[in-house]
């Protein structure tokens, strides 16, 4: 028998805070993201892909933003758009490929079963979602565009709706450093 949203939620030690408790710890980046999303939206509970105009993202945080589309069918999850620091993380670029075995971490051999259900909580239950939980990057000579090790400290998946109900995107920003 398959486990409920919430069992899998509970029975997870993943570091995470849903809906807007992160507010009260996140860093000023976090918090920029999130003042840029919440203007998007108006007076809709979830703004959608068309209000999201890269351009109008404060400069200093697209590097760190990616655009994730939800699928209806396996691989269910694909990545849009990556910023350039999120690609350095990585060390490769992404784009267009599934989120599954190409999320932060996935380098590192971190199992992607948190990093999923992080996605389906947005999906589901169309809130966000923060984490806290540091990655390593690329190393040097390992394919970082900045030839340095990276580190993202915390994430932000925030849900986009074209219909105003079903969420069809995920926008995210990782707040990220070079140690």
């Amino acid at each position: 028998m398959e486990q409920s949203l919430d069992d899998l939620i509970q029975a997870s030690s993943y570091p995470r805070l849903l809906g807007t408790a992160f507010l009260e710890r996140c860093s000023p980046p976090i918090r920029r993201i999130w003042d840029y999303w919440d203007s998007r939206r108006g007076d809709r509970p979830l703004p959608g892909r068309r209000d999201i105009d890269p351009l109008s993202i404060p400069a200093d945080l697209l590097p760190g933003i990616m655009l994730t589309e939800v699928l209806q069918a396996p691989p269910w999850l694909r990545y849009r758009l990556v910023g350039t620091a999120q690609v350095a993380l990585r060390g490769r670029d992404p784009t267009g490929q599934p989120v599954q075995g190409n999320y932060m971490g996935a380098h590192l051999g971190i199992a992607g079963d948190d990093v999923m259900l992080n996605y389906r909580i947005v999906i589901e239950k169309r809130i966000p979602v923060y984490t806290y939980n540091p990655v390593a990057g690329a190393l040097p000579g390992g394919g970082s565009l900045r030839q340095v090790p990276l580190r993202a400290n915390s994430s932000l998946l925030m849900p986009l709706s074209s219909d105003g109900t079903s969420v069809d995107m995920v926008l995210c920003y990782s707040e990220l450093e070079a140690p």
